[in-house]
């Protein structure tokens, strides 16, 4: 779980480093810095990445919650063959 969202949120803090690159600098103005991006705009796919890192941490931890309340509803020889000491 931490190995997915930990490594795009990286991405997505290192992802604006870049931006004062010479390419950048000539489509967005020479005002672009790094975490500045001039006059361009960051569109849906920078959001959407926002988010599903958000999503996954959010769903990670509903199943970890959830998984350790079903492990102590079950009784607790669940899974034990019946003749064993």
């Amino acid at each position: 779980m931490l190995d997915t969202c930990g490594c795009m949120a990286i991405g997505c803090l290192l992802y604006p480093d870049g931006w004062d690159s010479p390419e950048v600098k000539r489509l967005c103005g020479q005002m672009t810095d790094k975490y500045k991006l001039g006059h361009c705009t960051v569109r849906w796919a920078f959001i959407l990445a926002i988010l599903a890192i958000l999503d996954s941490f959010f769903l990670s931890s509903l199943a970890f919650v959830l998984g350790n309340r079903q492990d102590t509803l079950l009784p607790e020889d669940f899974g034990e063959e019946k003749g064993s000491t």
